[in-house]
């Protein structure tokens, strides 16, 4: 007897998992291991078949229901026999999965480009072409960048198939910013790689702009300094007024990112944090007594009377 499969460890979903978030994950898995991203990887092509008979069982209502009463059952012997049959010596048609029930290739029509009928492993696999010409399909990948790359800029040497290929990533790309790699899909189509930036540890963008919160001494706050600041493009010196207070904002004009079309920059935005320094109980209590002629406390308070 055939040992159980578990879809849903499969695809890294909960049992109790929405459609969309079957689909989504699916998605994601099938960008990883779609073999025409990883030619002649084995394993990689084991593990999509295995993801996409999954996904066929948990995305259909019926299929799922059954799966959840009864387990996989024949699903599995099922679905080897759908795709051996689903491929010639022209490639993989995902279309002709329908005929047996496992309708795949809508869903890989959607990320690789809207053919899902013409699959890995040849040319046309569409419904009746036979050997008709191979057409030119666009794939997607996720592109990881760190949150200085993405507003600087930077050259990627990626892996695509078995291909090494320079990638220019154009500054200020955003998560889900689409970078096209001309050429370089199946049967000549395109690559999109789809940003996923980092955050960074003290960096923030806002739009064009970056904020930054910058830690100051009391001394620096109340004599006024100059100092050495972060930027995306360097260190460089900033004068900090005496009397400055915590959460005063100040602008490092044109130090944000900058935007090659409108050939214009945003700025870097910095709030002040003044930090009280750990004293000893003779330098608190001198401050304190030059502290006592300053007017009362009470008024910073006043307009939070109700």
């Amino acid at each position: 007897m055939a040992s159980q499969k578990n879809y849903y460890d499969t695809l890294g979903v909960s049992k109790t998992a929405s459609v969309e978030e079957i689909k989504k994950s699916y998605k994601k898995l099938a960008r990883q291991y779609h073999p025409d991203l990883n030619p002649n990887n084995k394993e990689a092509e084991s593990k999509f078949k295995e993801i996409s008979e999954a996904y066929a069982v948990l995305s259909d209502a019926d299929k799922r229901a059954k799966y959840d009463r009864f387990g996989s059952g024949n699903f599995g012997s099922d679905f080897d026999r759908a795709w051996q049959q689903s491929h010639s010596n022209q490639g993989f048609n995902y279309e002709q999965m329908g005929d047996f029930g496992f309708d795949i290739g809508d869903i890989l029509g959607d990320i690789f480009g809207g053919r899902g009928g013409r699959g890995f492993g040849g040319g046309s696999g569409g419904r009746g072409r036979g050997r008709a010409r191979a057409q030119a399909e666009d794939l997607e990948m996720e592109l990881p960048l760190s949150f200085l790359e993405s507003v600087r800029g930077a050259k990627r040497a990626l892996n695509i198939g078995d291909a090494v290929i320079d990638v220019n990533i154009p500054k200020g790309v955003e998560t889900k910013s689409k970078i096209r790699v001309a050429g370089k899909g199946r049967n000549g189509g395109d690559i999109y790689l789809i940003a996923k930036v980092e955050e960074h540890p003290f960096f923030k963008r806002l739009g064009s702009n970056i904020e930054v919160t910058i830690p100051i001494s009391l001394k620096e706050a109340l004599e006024g300094a100059t100092i050495e600041v972060p930027t995306i493009s360097g260190q460089v010196d900033l004068k900090i007024p005496a009397g400055s207070t915590s959460g005063m904002k100040m602008k490092l004009k044109g130090r944000g990112i900058e935007n090659s079309k409108a050939k214009t920059s945003g700025d870097q935005i910095i709030t002040l944090q003044v930090v009280v320094p750990k004293l000893t109980p003779e330098v608190r209590e001198e401050i304190v007594k030059a502290l006592s002629k300053v007017p009362s406390d009470n008024a910073l308070r006043a307009h939070l009377a109700i």
